[in-house]
């Protein structure tokens, strides 16, 4: 059963670019297997950057959700993504890990020309030494420590069987791959966004400006506000508002943050602004937002 479904996914070139088949069976993955599947791209590779694979890249679960709550938590959980990719360019084969909070997990490298551009993650379950690090968090990082371990124990308790995994991810890492292999060069212009956009993800909780990122980037406003344009589909503000309010989602719906607290925390220096923005974005207010996704647990 497991070989024709993922046959079915690879043969439908047809009818669909190989983006589409990629998101197709991670949604395959997700919904009918179950699986917490996430990708996440090397710095400079922005094949998966740019496209809608991005809202993939994310560990959503409400643990994860909960350890980066807070910007030394985030920060600590991109530490441990940096060392997992180091394993993978050190293996380049598929192993299993436990990160800093404690979560095991499956870990695939995808390649291109023999060098590693990436990782895909299978993840989501409890480790033997879980509660012990959830408590080194919860120390580490100010987290009321039972909210943190009632937050862990959501997670899967049993890891499936490597073998399992291995066939069901065997699809999805060839056709990444492919898709690198047909990818054409990047420009220069590319290049540049998507460092930048690498660099909202990982800090849209600071104070951030235009000003501040072209500083940064050591580029002028208009040419960032032109090439982030052509370069995302989007201007430099609702690219980083889009992500901030990805990661309200998850606080309203995961944690019992206030309002006020959870736009602090994504990076809006005001509440009704956040408020305004959140409901431009979704259609309902905050407070709307996590009651309706409330009932519907």
């Amino acid at each position: 059963m497991i070989a024709k479904t993922s046959t079915k996914y690879m043969i439908m070139g047809k009818n669909m670019n190989i983006m589409e088949q990629i998101e197709n069976y991670l949604v395959y993955l997700i919904t009918e297997c179950s699986l917490s599947v996430t990708i996440h791209p090397k710095e400079r590779e922005s094949l998966i950057t740019f496209s809608r694979l991005m809202r993939f890249n994310i560990h959503d679960n409400p643990y994860c959700t909960f350890v980066k709550s807070n910007t030394d938590g985030q920060k600590r959980c991109l530490l441990c993504q940096d060392r997992v990719f180091m394993k993978c360019k050190e293996t380049e084969t598929a192993f299993v890990g436990t990160c800093h909070a404690g979560v095991r997990e499956y870990v695939y490298p995808f390649c291109k020309d023999g060098k590693v551009l990436g990782f895909v993650s299978v993840g989501g379950y409890q480790d033997t030494s879980g509660i012990e690090r959830a408590e080194k968090c919860a120390e580490k990082f100010s987290y009321p420590k039972e909210n943190l371990k009632k937050s862990y124990s959501l997670l899967k308790e049993q890891i499936p069987d490597k073998k399992r995994i291995d066939t069901l991810l065997f699809p999805l890492i060839s056709m990444i791959e492919l898709a690198y292999t047909r990818q054409k060069e990047n420009e220069a212009g590319e290049n540049l966004i998507t460092e930048i956009c690498r660099y909202l993800r990982q800090n849209y909780a600071l104070d951030l400006t235009t000003e501040s990122v072209c500083k940064k980037f050591y580029c002028s406003r208009s040419y960032l506000s032109h090439t982030f344009k052509t370069g995302t589909g989007k201007s430099f503000r609702d690219y980083l508002n889009e992500i901030r309010i990805d990661h309200a989602k998850r606080l309203l719906k995961y944690s019992a943050l206030s309002v006020r607290e959870i736009a602090f925390s994504v990076g809006f220096s005001d509440q009704n602004y956040f408020s305004g923005v959140f409901k431009r974005t979704t259609g309902l207010s905050p407070l709307a937002y996590r009651k309706n996704t409330k009932r519907k647990e």
